[in-house]
């Protein structure tokens, strides 16, 4: 089967062979395109699929859209090289993990990857703004922000920041503000939504440790990879 020339970025490798989408988000013809479902349900159906050869990656996308792929349109292998017929098994391991998709878009940045720093802060900013002033290496802050959607944890001039700095994106497990300003920035942001009011200045919180966000444990020096149809975690860097 060969790869279409027009394919996206993060495609999953699942079974014995790859299956993609065109540019339209269509399944390729000999396959059925599949109705929205729960991640386990996909999941379940992903390890069935695979004893028999055939793979139907699904993945819900960010918006309200109908289940289309997994993830996107290229196929991806471990840097460890893992061959197509182990990404199964990553799933299961959970060594690649989907978060849910609770997230919305901004930023120029509509995809994304890279090494996760992480902080859990409350309605506090003041170590997100460390973080972001400081040299990013193409790496990605994921920030458990508690869910709450009470204030803002990342603003226009720290997302213009975070981008000087080199920092490839930010998941934000809470709120931002500045909108219109983080759209024109060239960086990759994902967040609940967005609120006017600054957060507190205390300093309180904790750097690189687990954080639990969208049904998914996400640990320092693991591996992001965003695009428009979600988020995908691996334990791995994966060779796209």
């Amino acid at each position: 089967m060969r790869v279409l020339p027009n394919a996206g970025k993060l495609a999953m490798v699942l079974g014995t062979r790859t299956i993609l989408l065109d540019s339209k988000h269509r399944f390729l013809p000999s396959l059925t395109q599949l109705n929205s479902s729960s991640l386990c349900s996909l999941q379940s159906q992903l390890h069935t699929d695979a004893s028999s050869g055939i793979c139907r990656g699904s993945y819900c996308q960010m918006s309200q859209h109908p289940v289309h792929s997994v993830m996107s349109k290229t196929c991806f292998s471990t840097k460890a090289g893992t061959s197509n017929g182990n990404s199964t098994a990553l799933l299961a391991s959970g060594d690649l993990r989907a978060l849910d998709p609770i997230f919305k878009i901004y930023g120029q940045r509509r995809a994304f990857s890279g090494p996760i720093i992480t902080v859990k802060v409350f309605e506090d900013n003041v170590l997100v703004r460390q973080l972001l002033e400081s040299r990013g290496e193409g790496r990605v802050l994921v920030i458990d922000g508690g869910g709450s959607t009470r204030c803002a944890l990342v603003g226009g001039n720290l997302a213009e920041s975070a981008h000087n700095m080199g920092w490839a994106g930010i998941v934000v497990n809470g709120c931002i503000r500045d909108v219109d300003e983080i759209n024109a920035c060239d960086i990759g942001v994902r967040a609940l939504g967005s609120n006017p009011l600054k957060s507190n200045k205390k300093g309180v919180g904790d750097k690189h440790v687990p954080v639990h966000i969208a049904g998914t444990l996400i640990h320092y020096g693991e591996w992001l990879y965003a695009d428009s149809d979600g988020i995908l975690i691996s334990k791995t860097e994966l060779s796209i």
